[in-house]
């Protein structure tokens, strides 16, 4: 599990890995929004192994109850949320479509989009909305097609908005909490991964600056994003 899990990260260095050499040498990002709390509330108070395949299922079965002498445990199942299709971020001027991504057999790694237009999904984590950290992936740009979906992703702001369309027809908004750069060798992948918590949505790409001797950018640009309801929410839900 630990391989696996560390190949994870080696994915999200590939995200620019066939980069456009010496486009991005001395790029700079700052940090936005407070990135210690989100890391708080996605990150289990004791470490649990991040699972990279299917969640399991319940061990109770809709309608069962626990050990004689405890209170009924069946408690509504809730719904699943559709797969996303779309993200749409106005700012950016971004409008890509979201497939879905899982790991690539050959390597254990995260799978990614091979082009600079789409967003992958991490469908063996939640969707969008669901509790935990929803992870989107996309390039900063490559060297056959330029700046990519998520070129200007260092630039959204904390309080700026992210929308969501899902295969139902659905669409959710989603209010920027923090933005972060991350060292290759510093992220924090139980948090970016994480199934528990409150719902999160995690954009992904490379940032930094871009070494072309091993053609790949040497930082990730973390967007951490939370259902928009339009309503202001206690001090121990707010993010």
């Amino acid at each position: 599990m630990q391989r696996r899990l560390l190949g994870t990260a080696v994915v999200l260095a590939s995200i620019g890995m066939i980069a456009l050499a010496g486009f991005w040498l001395s790029r700079s990002e700052t940090s936005s929004g407070d990135v210690a709390a989100v890391e708080a509330a996605l990150r289990p108070e004791i470490p649990a192994p991040v699972e990279l395949g299917p969640a399991p299922t319940t061990t109770l079965p809709p309608g069962s109850t626990d050990s004689p002498g405890n209170e009924s445990a069946t408690e509504p199942t809730p719904q699943p949320i559709a797969a996303p299709v779309g993200l749409r971020i106005d700012k950016l001027e971004v409008d890509a479509p979201v497939d879905a991504y899982g790991v690539d057999q050959r390597t254990g790694e995260m799978a990614v989009p091979d082009n600079a237009t789409d967003v992958g999904w991490y469908k063996y984590g939640p969707s969008p909305g669901e509790p935990g950290s929803a992870v989107l992936a996309a390039h900063v740009d490559l060297v056959s097609a330029g700046p990519g979906v998520f070129f200007d992703l260092r630039t959204l702001n904390e309080g700026e908005t992210v929308f969501i369309s899902y295969s139902d027809g659905s669409e959710t908004r989603f209010r920027v909490v923090a933005r972060v750069t991350y060292g290759k060798d510093e992220l924090p992948l139980d948090v970016i991964f994480s199934r528990e918590g409150p719902p999160v949505l995690t954009l992904i790409t490379c940032g930094g600056g871009f070494n072309s001797n091993i053609g790949s950018y040497d930082s990730n640009v973390v967007v951490y994003a939370v259902p928009d309801s339009g309503q202001s929410a206690t001090p121990g839900e707010r993010l």
